[in-house]
């Protein structure tokens, strides 16, 4: 085997589905994620859910449709190269990077700023300092066991995956027993005006909980006959997802009240709230526990993804190729999984430090959504330019591409009308701007060519 080779043929079919659940952690994203998304839309929390869910659906149908004719080990970024060519290719790449990195904080933080609230829910106090040995912990975790080899990784994804879906599905079942669903909450009438907007605001956020599920696309030089285990794996996994945060979300809205939801965001974790009142202390812990396991999943999907997209790039010649290193026994990417292990930590810790915690997950997801949302909507373009370059376009790979972005498009013009302009914002945006001036003063001294 080439020495710079990754482990082929390594990763199964249900590896790369845990690759995909695990990147969006779907416990997490539906105890602190969807906790924003209802700070917009209210008791109309479960239709932005749906509209966000029928979006992502649609653009992992795009993904497996791409996954046919690239396979790479870096997904958004190989995609978009193939299509589009090597300057947009690296320029969006640099900004899917930033995603990475910023995700990975934005992890730290979910477990650093709201584990001490979910305990405070159970009764027990933590001193204001203990986000930092939290952030500390999460990230030598994902770096560590992503740094040990794609399998041991993904088995451990895969396990704690199914156990988060089992809970939360288990979870919203039985505040069901309690509360029965609203159909009321998939209109806009439950959402503040102008509700259409704010709708889409809160569909911002749980595209946010989804991020992750797309990076099944970064295992396709390690998956088993990956023409097929990727298609599959990234429907495969939004599907399941999305049924999640559906049934979380309805659930989460019923119990809480449909019309006490404007004070849904005012508890930094509602989730754990609720599983105190239908399940009294056990269920409140059981959903603590889940929080945490869901940090550390999410962590190592994540230095997987950076990790891998990084090193395509690095191969490909348009980052150093020094990052291009592999390990000789574990087969993985470890020069990028250690620098992104210290630039995350080093980015957290120092900012936190400054601006505080709770404010950089605030602003850090601002950046984590712009990067994410302009690979997916710059992805979706180069789709058809792929199938053009393979006489396999069509009038319905047209109409996918128009329909998946005009969704995107209406998502971020919403925001850009609603969200009030405040210092996390200047920073998260600022982060990105910043970041993309780098990326293309470096991109000009290295000559990235077409």
């Amino acid at each position: 085997m080439d020495k710079k080779e990754l482990a082929k043929g390594s990763v199964s079919y249900r590896e790369v589905v845990a690759q995909g659940v695990g990147g969006a952690a779907p416990a997490m994203a539906s105890l602190v994620t969807l906790t924003g998304a209802a700070a917009y839309a209210y008791g109309s929390l479960p239709l932005a859910v749906l509209l966000a869910t029928i979006a992502v659906l649609l653009d992992a149908t795009r993904l497996s449709i791409t996954s046919k004719y690239v396979q790479s080990a870096g997904g958004i970024y190989a995609f978009i190269s193939e299509g589009l060519g090597k300057k947009v290719g690296y320029l969006v790449g640099w900004a899917y990077v930033l995603y990475a990195l910023t995700a990975l904080v934005f992890i730290y933080l979910s477990i650093g700023v709201f584990l001490p609230g979910a305990l405070q829910v159970l009764g027990v106090n933590t001193p204001s300092w203990i986000w930092a040995p939290l952030v500390i912990f999460v990230c030598l975790f994902g770096g560590t066991l992503s740094y040990l080899g794609v399998r041991p990784s993904l088995r451990f994804t895969l396990t704690m995956s199914i156990l988060e879906i089992a809970f939360i599905l288990g979870v919203s079942l039985l505040i069901f027993t309690r509360v029965p669903p609203n159909l009321s909450t998939f209109t806009f009438n439950l959402a503040p005006p102008p509700s259409g907007f704010n709708v889409g605001v809160g569909m911002a956020f749980v595209f946010l909980a989804f991020a992750g599920y797309e990076t099944t696309s970064v295992l396709g030089e390690e998956a088993v006959d990956p023409k097929n285990t990727i298609t599959k794996g990234v429907f495969t996994s939004a599907l399941l997802v999305g049924i999640t945060y559906l049934l979380a979300s309805e659930a989460f809205t019923v119990g809480w009240g449909v019309n006490n939801m404007s004070t849904f965001f005012s508890q930094l974790v509602p989730g754990i709230v609720l599983g105190m009142r239908y399940g009294g202390f056990v269920l409140a812990l059981i959903l603590t526990v889940l929080l945490i396991n869901s940090g550390l999943t999410d962590s190592v999907t994540f230095f997987n993804t950076v990790s891998r997209v990084v090193y395509a790039m690095a191969r490909d010649g348009v980052l150093d190729r020094r990052l291009e290193g592999v390990h000789d026994t574990n087969r993985t990417p470890h020069v990028v999984i250690i620098f992104s292990l210290i630039f995350s930590l080093i980015y957290t810790l120092i900012f936190s430090a400054v601006i505080g915690p709770e404010n950089v997950f605030l602003a850090v997801g601002i950046t984590t959504t712009f990067g994410f949302l302009i690979a997916i909507f710059t992805a979706n373009i180069s789709l058809l330019f792929i199938l053009r370059k393979f006489n396999a376009l069509n009038i319905w790979n047209i109409l996918l591409t128009v329909v998946i972005n005009s969704i995107l498009g209406f998502v971020i013009f919403a925001n850009i009308v609603t969200t009030a302009i405040n210092s996390f914002v200047l920073i998260g945006v600022g982060t990105f701007v910043v970041w993309m001036i780098i990326g293309a003063v470096y991109g000009a001294v290295r000559r990235v060519k077409t």
